[in-house]
């Protein structure tokens, strides 16, 4: 677009009568992209108040469609350069939701409502599914069957089943709160966990600088799947039979909750609903933030709660079709 040369940019409009008037002829509106694109700085406060307020741009990164990329990349800037005010440190355009193939379309037929979805499935399992398995930036399709996949693969085998066991383990084996004393030994098995628990956040914020979230979150599931299987190899269950085992089975026991918490602050983003009952199932409610993403901030003698179960597997036979 830019290579055979760009022209002036006519900034009103006579050929449409709604818009903001211009002040030199009352027979212009303004272009609809000024009025559009500025609204990005007068609503956090440039020239709209007291005091302008520019603490939130230039914007990090700005999120747009990819149909779109000509006006944030060509005119957007123009408009910044002319007042001499930063741009963007990066513009990053998304894809589309297709199905089958093709765009998704009122006119096609091939519209599939998100609040139904949502009110279906849950938003939390919604935005996951999307942002799990489809690269950001690129166009995805969207299906039932892949959806509901997601939801039993991911969530409900994975994620939730790690959850679900740990804390009824820790309530049957120590009546829902681990003891204040741990075993201190580490074993090959609790080095691996740790090391993979302690390496997340740092590859984690790598792929989301990247705005690779389907990346973010593979990482974050790595964790998940290192720690259910984790559980087979130590074997609580032999564990408990042994009453001089019982130090070693609270630091097993231990070190799932730290994975679950580790799991559950990074997937807070993505699933916010999610993420605050599994903090709670956990007794890690307080310990939400970035900066508790040190293994063994979890208080030793921390107290779980057995809560509903996060996501009940679904039947595809059972399940509608495709909503519209």
């Amino acid at each position: 677009f830019i290579k055979p040369g760009l022209e002036d940019l006519c900034v009103s409009r006579t050929t449409v009568k709604w818009g903001v008037r211009v002040d030199f002829d009352p027979a212009h509106v303004a272009y609809v992209w000024i009025d559009a694109l500025f609204n990005y700085m007068t609503a956090l406060g440039y020239q709209n108040s007291a005091h302008d307020d520019m603490r939130f741009w230039p914007a990090d990164a700005h999120i747009i469609g990819k149909d779109i990329v000509r006006f944030h990349s060509i005119i957007w800037p123009a408009f910044l350069m002319a007042l001499e005010l930063p741009l963007p440190k990066k513009v990053f355009g998304h894809g589309f939701v297709n199905m089958n193939g093709e765009k998704l379309s009122k006119s096609t037929g091939n519209v599939v409502d998100p609040y139904v979805l949502a009110e279906r499935y849950g938003a939390d399992a919604l935005r996951f599914f999307l942002l799990r398995t489809i690269p950001y930036g690129s166009d995805g399709d969207y299906a039932n069957e892949l959806l509901i996949n997601c939801i039993n693969t991911d969530l409900a085998n994975n994620l939730g089943n790690l959850v679900s066991r740990t804390v009824a383990m820790i309530g049957k084996y120590f009546g829902g709160a681990l003891p204040g004393t741990l075993a201190d030994n580490c074993e090959p098995f609790d080095r691996e966990l740790l090391d993979i628990a302690s390496a997340l956040p740092a590859a984690y914020d790598a792929q989301m600088d990247k705005m690779a979230f389907h990346a973010a979150l593979a990482e974050v599931f790595r964790l998940a799947s290192r720690a259910n299987k984790y559980i087979d190899e130590t074997t609580p269950w032999t564990l408990s039979k042994n009453i001089a085992d019982s130090q070693r089975l609270a630091r097993v026991l231990y070190n799932l909750l730290e994975s679950i918490r580790f799991c559950a602050v990074t997937l807070s983003p993505f699933m916010p609903e999610t993420a605050e009952k599994i903090l709670a199932q956990i007794g890690a409610g307080e310990l939400c933030g970035w900066e508790s993403l040190t293994f063994g901030n979890l208080p030793r003698n921390t107290r779980v709660t057995k809560g509903e179960t996060l996501f009940p597997r679904i039947s595809a036979s059972n399940d509608p079709e495709t909503p519209g």
